[in-house]
């Protein structure tokens, strides 16, 4: 099975997975080799695959934000004959979470996008009914970081 993740600033195919765990609105959903083709929101932003490398498993944990997934039996070419089932996820934003991100790590991030954000909304007048292109980016961004925090505390529980 293969696995692909996309997002505005992040990519990654992996080869070789076995499995693929996401929650849907309907509950979670595994999916394996040969499942049945399908399409969805991820609704509590994260992804879990597992993917065999030299008879080792390994498995891979993502953060997302406002992802969609398809699953597909036929593969990237409808028309070659060795189809393999595909797993297609687009998300917003994407954090791969790892032992090597730390907590601390994802606050400074979180902290210094919230100081960013507080200073370009001080450089707006005070009588200001718009807000800035690079004010709605921030907002998202510290967003996302927050989700990340509140999730990457609860998996480090």
């Amino acid at each position: 099975m293969r696995f692909f993740l996309s997002g505005s600033e992040y990519n990654n195919i992996q080869s070789n997975t076995t499995k693929v765990r996401v929650h849907l609105k309907t509950g979670v959903a595994e999916i394996f080799e040969k499942h049945q083709d399908l399409m969805g929101k991820v609704e509590n932003n994260i992804i879990e695959i597992e993917s065999n490398f030299e008879n080792k498993s390994e498995k891979f944990l993502f953060i997302l934000q406002d992802a969609v997934f398809i699953v597909s039996n036929k593969g990237l070419d409808p028309d070659s004959e060795q189809q393999e089932t595909s797993v297609y996820v687009y998300a917003k934003k994407v954090r791969e979470i790892n032992s090597s991100i730390t907590i601390d790590e994802v606050t400074k991030e979180y902290d210094a996008k919230q100081l960013e954000l507080e200073n370009e909304i001080a450089k707006l007048p005070e009588k200001a009914t718009r807000v800035t292109s690079k004010i709605i980016l921030l907002q998202d961004e510290v967003e996302f970081l927050q989700k990340s925090l509140g999730i990457l505390k609860n998996l480090k529980k």
